[in-house]
């Protein structure tokens, strides 16, 4: 198989999208970076800590970071942590170090065409302002997938703590 044909391939494959919903936006991350879904949003703070990360949380003996999307997305706040109403989307080793993110509601498993999602930011020239925005967000936003209802914002859950590894983290 060519270089060319395995390029047309990967872009007209499936992604199974497990989706979820944050400030009544649809969002999805590939499934198979997933490990599971937990109820659990009884975070333990930790103090001095970036606006976005809520804490920690145990699972069965397994602690691990939580993020919070909607700060780094800037969505309002309308999601308690400590209401416990949430849920946490919990992924595997190999994304990264153990994490998971806070979400509003999980919805359904979406197969989509890799094809069909559409990176609008390869065609803007973007002013200041959004620069700015943008820089928070590097990454994680890999496009928008049109679905029959909705628009499904597709994330790269093995960008979202990326932005707090830095060179002195890589080196050692």
């Amino acid at each position: 198989m060519s270089y060319e044909d395995a390029t047309e391939a990967a872009a007209n494959s499936t992604l199974q999208m497990c989706t979820f919903r944050m400030a009544n936006r649809l969002f999805g991350v590939n499934i198979l970076d997933v490990k599971e879904v937990n109820e659990n949003t009884n975070v333990t703070p930790i103090y001095h800590a970036p606006p976005d990360i809520c804490g920690y949380i145990n699972i069965r003996g397994q602690i691990l970071l939580v993020v919070n999307l909607r700060e780094t997305f800037g969505f309002d706040q309308g999601h308690k942590v400590a209401g416990g109403t949430g849920k946490v989307v919990v992924f595997k080793h190999s994304v990264d170090e153990p994490f998971g993110i806070l979400v509003d509601e999980v919805c359904d498993v979406v197969s989509i065409e890799q094809s069909r999602i559409v990176d609008r930011r390869a065609n803007e020239i973007p002013s200041d302002a959004v620069k700015e925005f943008r820089r928070a967000k590097d990454g994680i936003v890999m496009g928008v997938c049109p679905l029959e209802r909705e628009l499904l914002l597709v994330l790269n859950a093995r960008h979202i703590l990326g932005k707090y590894n830095t060179k002195a983290d890589k080196v050692a």
